[in-house]
């Protein structure tokens, strides 16, 4: 029995791995938001330098359990007062591009439909070998961004969760 004691841990993370979540629709009216995230997600908030100043997000995130390769978020960051990083929004879009590129290495971006802008998507084969696909949108002097990372693009729950990303009006 004590020699099996060293796989109870290995069991546990396997189950936790192999187990399906159930999706939860997040509606958040002050940040703005809706989406269908593949599990229950966590709020927290963290700050960082950008080129428009430094910036509060408010991160809504889910993360499989058991998996390193998955994460979900949408990060909600008000701009800082001033002109720093742009003062139209499509100058915004535009600092915030090159800030992915900065980030992420070579992204490939697309502009969002008009009534769903302003803003655009992106895609990018990450360093690591991970995928990762998101939407940015600037709406009443913020960014909000959702974006899935996974190790393939195909899959079903990065489509279902970018698709139901909605910024209220």
């Amino acid at each position: 029995m004590r020699a099996l004691a060293p796989l109870v841990p290995v069991c546990a993370l396997v189950i936790l791995g192999c187990s399906r979540a159930t999706p939860v629709r997040l509606e958040d009216r002050n940040l703005g938001i809706i989406a269908l995230f593949p599990g229950q997600p966590r709020l927290h908030k963290y700050s960082e330098p950008t080129p428009f100043g430094e910036m509060e997000w408010f991160s809504t995130t889910y993360e499989t359990p058991g998996r390193l390769d998955r994460s979900f978020f949408i990060d909600v960051g008000n701009l800082p007062p001033g002109n720093q990083g742009g003062t139209t929004e499509a100058a915004v879009l535009a600092t915030l591009r090159q800030f992915l590129t900065k980030r992420m290495g070579k992204i490939e971006v697309m502009d969002l439909p008009a009534p769903r802008g302003p803003g655009f998507r992106y895609q990018a084969q990450l360093p690591n070998g991970e995928y990762a696909e998101g939407i940015a949108i600037v709406r009443r002097g913020r960014i909000h961004r959702a974006q899935a990372t996974v190790s393939k693009p195909e899959d079903p729950e990065l489509k279902a969760f970018l698709a139901s990303f909605e910024v209220l009006p």
